[in-house]
């Protein structure tokens, strides 16, 4: 939000030499994010009120004119296009140095000396879009240049000083004040700088509303939760018209552009004390014998309702609004109605000034689209007082401006609200101790006091009454008067302290420790992706892979709900994720780590009445799919292996013994750490692929967490890193197909030998494959750590390692004849 220095300093007092800097640094400390103090007068530096002294036509340009203009010292020759350039008119006369916006547009740009057509330019005769005054002073055309004729000041007056531009505008970061509606304003404001720099701040005290009897207004609020207040007057003898150049500034300056007198009276009064208002066009309203009724009412389901911006919106019972007995008149808190909004020919008006629901406005824009500077400060839980003050400026104003207008109603005013104003006890020790300061009971009281709270003091007691614009949701526990008087204080001001209570380490979570090294391998070593699921399935998708749904926990109100299920494994949504991803990829390596709920199984203990929840495990699901790849199952087990190593765990896969029908019954395998299974690992088989509309093979291994942790150590160690080269030697074994690969290992660890690891790298039991035999590919890897492996010692071992394996299955060296 922009504030106007000028604005503020109708209420409170500020230097005209404010360091900005110093302003935002104090501001920062103690209130409101500052992120930016413009000063509009240095925008204008080398732009001064000029006096063209003659024109004369371009010799190379038809739609030029050089004109000689006075800057107070000497005559400047400036090439312009201007079309209401004449001799003896004043202009804003941009000397060298200075920086405009061409035609309005883009990022300023310096000017230099030039050369236009040939003829010398020093400088340039400004149009308002181009130094920033064209919502001050509109151009009438495409080409009209500021014309500052009406100016009584003498040629060379900076133009700031000339049109008294001399305002700083604080730029406040909305975020830091959405929980103070008090701020909203410029008096909100005013008064937290007062109560910081220990000012003066002037009362808001506008005239009293001296009411009519010509009309009558009344006012049915049909729920008073939703409106705790509304306000309604009606006045008559109104001229619309330009505003005073006054409010066009004090707008123009907080980023609002003018439009008439009445609706800148609504905005101006928003933007000064930060309640939101309202005008209709009286005529426009349904009065019967001079008598109106305005309805707060929800809308009707598919009622339809066009606002001022000419968007039609269809409502529904959620949707507060203004109505007369014939139709609705404005989205409460949001936006007005087209149909009773201000015109030229307006001379009758009703303001209004209500408090409307936070929330409710809050849904409501959200809704629809229609964020407004209204909706802004409703949503942050006004004051219901704010109300009758912004309706007394209002009335006061539109008095001031326009001669012949009168009120000619009564104030309605319906209400219905309570605010918590406490009184809110402290004790001197508490706040104390909160702070971590001695600060006095004198600085305590003084401090609250300058903010409005009132204080009384008892035995180092502090009694506290809210005061109402921080009621509403702002102040209401002890805490809340803690911050307010550090803040106070001055963060800045707390002397910073080590902490001084014995630091213990937290007791070691291994289960959190597992994941995080998971993850380093897969995502940093094997460039696997992890995605994120919901812990939600389908149950069509399960139905499809032949589980029971029975067994699945169901959800009363699910977030999706073609997803009602909650998951017992990982797979059914990564394999979601592999058929959405391989249309766009053609290599998808995946992981997943998250819980399983069983519900046939026990869990850990409900914190609310001690009942057992479902068991809860965490797995780790790791999936691979890509086209042209025969052989994913051994990229999986890959990454498994590259974690069990990084554990410092021996792993073995033994033949699967329960198979879910889904499974490739040739590729897959159960996989055990020290003797217990942990996990399994398989192939989905082709046709159940095809029905997730995946033609590539796909690899899937699970492995439960919450069981591998038991068998991970605590790493206080660490292992050297060999001085010496490894030898590897790759060798496929023609043998069985009832031969298992852990069986073969079982063999190669069998004998003594220089053997570091083993890697099955490849299955193959295709073409040219004699009937009941594979082809098991292997990696063998070997490395000493006292010396370097002469080749004669690898291959000693090796063939002793081969022969092994030939005499226990029978096997043939692959590729031997």
């Amino acid at each position: 939000m922009l504030f106007s220095k000028n604005w503020l300093k109708k209420y409170v007092f500020l230097p005209d030499a404010l360091d900005p800097e110093e302003f935002a640094s104090e501001m920062t400390l103690h209130t409101v994010e500052v992120e930016e103090v413009e000063d509009k007068a240095a925008a204008l530096t080398n732009i001064v009120v000029g006096e063209v002294r003659s024109v004369e036509k371009h010799s190379n340009a038809d739609s030029l004119v050089v004109a000689q203009v006075f800057d107070g010292e000497e005559e400047i020759p400036i090439v312009c296009g201007g079309s209401n350039v004449v001799e003896g008119m004043k202009v804003a006369l941009g000397k060298i140095g200075a920086k405009v916006k061409w035609h309005g547009e883009g990022e300023p740009v310096e000017l230099k000396k030039t050369k236009i057509r040939g003829e010398v330019s020093l400088g340039m005769i400004c149009a308002a879009e181009e130094v920033g005054l064209s919502d001050m002073y509109p151009s009438k055309g495409e080409k009209e240049i500021l014309d500052l004729s009406f100016l009584e000041v003498k040629a060379g007056t900076p133009l700031s000083k000339a049109l008294e531009i001399d305002d700083l505008i604080i730029d406040v970061d909305n975020k830091s004040m959405t929980h103070r509606p008090d701020l909203w304003g410029h008096y909100g404001m005013a008064r937290e700088i007062a109560a910081i720099q220990k000012k003066k701040l002037e009362k808001y005290d506008p005239a009293k509303i001296i009411e009519g009897n010509e009309r009558k207004i009344k006012v049915h609020v049909e729920d008073k939760f939703l409106c705790t207040r509304y306000m309604g007057i009606a006045l008559d003898g109104i001229e619309i018209a330009e505003s005073p150049k006054w409010l066009k500034e004090s707008l123009i300056a907080v980023g609002v552009r003018p439009i008439n007198n009445i609706v800148d009276i609504t905005n101006y009064v928003m933007f000064d004390l930060g309640q939101p208002m309202h005008a209709f066009d009286a005529d426009k309203l349904a009065f019967e014998d001079d008598e109106l009724t305005i309805e707060v009412r929800p809308a009707r389901e598919g009622e339809k309702f066009t606002t001022l911006d000419d968007a039609e919106h269809e409502l529904n019972d959620d949707n507060l609004l203004i109505a007369d007995k014939t139709r609705a008149l404005a989205l409460a808190g949001v936006m007005g109605g087209k149909d009773s909004e201000i015109r030229e020919n307006t001379s009758r008006i009703v303001f209004e000034a209500a408090c409307f629901d936070a929330t409710n406005v809050r849904r409501t824009a959200m809704k629809l689209g229609l964020r407004s500077e209204s909706s802004a400060r409703f949503e942050k839980t006004l004051d219901p007082n704010m109300a009758e003050l912004a309706m007394r400026r209002a009335v006061e104003l539109t008095l001031n401006i326009c001669p012949n207008a009168r009120v000619v109603s009564n104030l309605a005013d319906e209400k219905n609200f309570l605010l918590n104003q406490g009184p809110i006890e402290i004790s001197l020790e508490f706040l104390q101790n909160r702070i971590g300061m001695p600060i006095e009971k004198k600085f305590i009281e003084d401090a609250l006091e300058r903010l409005g709270f009132d204080v009384k003091e008892k035995k180092d007691v502090f009694t506290v009454t809210v005061p109402t614009w921080r009621a509403t949701k702002d102040v209401s526990i002890r805490e809340d008067l803690v911050e307010e008087v550090a803040r106070m204080y001055g963060y800045d001001n707390i002397e910073t302290q080590v902490p001084r209570f014995p630091i213990q380490a937290p007791e070691e979570n291994v289960l959190r420790n597992l994941e995080h090294s998971v993850r380093d391998v897969l995502a940093r070593r094997e460039a696997f992706v992890e995605v994120y699921n919901y812990s939600y399935v389908s149950d069509a998708l399960v139905e499809k892979l032949g589980f029971d749904t029975s067994k699945y926990i169901k959800l009363e109100n699910p977030l999706q709900k073609d997803r009602p299920l909650l998951r017992r494994n990982l797979l059914i949504n990564m394999l979601v994720n592999v058929e959405e991803n391989l249309h766009r990829y053609g290599d998808v390596e995946i992981f997943e780590i998250g819980k399983t709920y069983l519900l046939e199984e026990a869990g850990d203990r409900s914190g609310d009445d001690d009942s057992l929840l479902p068991r809860q495990d965490n797995f780790l699901g790791i999936m691979k799919a890509a086209k042209g790849v025969d052989t994913p199952f051994f990229v999986v087990k890959g990454a498994i292996e590259s974690i069990m190593k990084d554990l410092g765990l021996e792993m073995e896969v033994k033949k699967a013994q329960d198979l879910h029908n889904f499974v490739h019954a040739g590729r897959s395998g159960d996989i055990f750490v020290s003797g217990e299974i942990i996990g399994q690992m398989y192939e989905l088989h082709p046709a159940v692929s095809k029905d997730f509309g995946i033609d590539e093979r796909v690899a899937y291994a699970e492995i439960n967490l919450d069981t591998l942790k038991d068998f991970v150590k605590i790493k206080d160690s660490y292992n050297k890193v060999s001085e010496y080269p490894v030898v590897e030697r790759d060798m496929a074994f023609v043998l069985g197909k009832e031969v298992e690969d852990a069986a073969v290992r079982q063999v190669l660890r069998s004998l003594p030998s220089a053997l570091y690891s083993i890697e099955l790298f490849d299955v193959y039991d295709g073409e040219h494959m004699e009937e009941g035999k594979k082809s098991l590919a292997y990696k063998l890897v070997y490395k000493s750590d006292e010396k370097t492996l002469t080749t004669e010692e690898v291959e000693k071992d090796h063939q002793a390692l081969v022969a092994a394996v030939k005499t226990e299955f029978g096997a043939v060296v692959r590729g031997e004849k």
